[in-house]
């Protein structure tokens, strides 16, 4: 990934970080524009078969930044919590972020990363 993407999403994470003490991956990718916001919602009413689809780069560079996201996170001691997707709506099914499946790859999607401290701040001035 190229230093231009790598800042591009290191600053959206600082952004989410600074609005509200954690990050999730749709986000950042909603926030450095490869993923549409209006898609992320059809993807929460599963109205596509994987998150993947709605994105608008090639597999490899979104797997560059999804992985990105991760080491930036672990690199600034953020805590990383795996969560659950599930539809909007009844039924509560789980929704795919991946067209392979990928065990792993599902999990680096579908980790929020918090800084407690930061998070904490924000839940007080409330």
């Amino acid at each position: 990934m190229s230093d231009k993407r790598a800042e591009k999403v290191n600053s959206e994470i600082e952004k989410q970080l600074e609005d509200r003490g954690y990050c999730t991956v749709p986000d950042v990718l909603i926030g450095i524009g490869v993923l549409e916001e209006s898609k992320y919602a059809e993807w929460r009413q599963g109205k596509a078969f994987c998150l993947e689809d709605f994105c608008s780069t090639d597999l490899s560079r979104l797997h560059a930044i999804v992985t990105s996201i991760k080491a930036y996170a672990e690199a600034v001691g953020l805590k990383p919590s795996v969560n659950k997707y599930v539809k909007d709506g009844r039924g509560g099914l789980p929704l795919r972020f991946t067209k392979s499946g990928d065990p792993v790859r599902e999990r680096l999607y579908s980790t929020h990363y918090l800084d407690p401290w930061k998070a904490q701040e924000i839940r007080r001035n409330r």
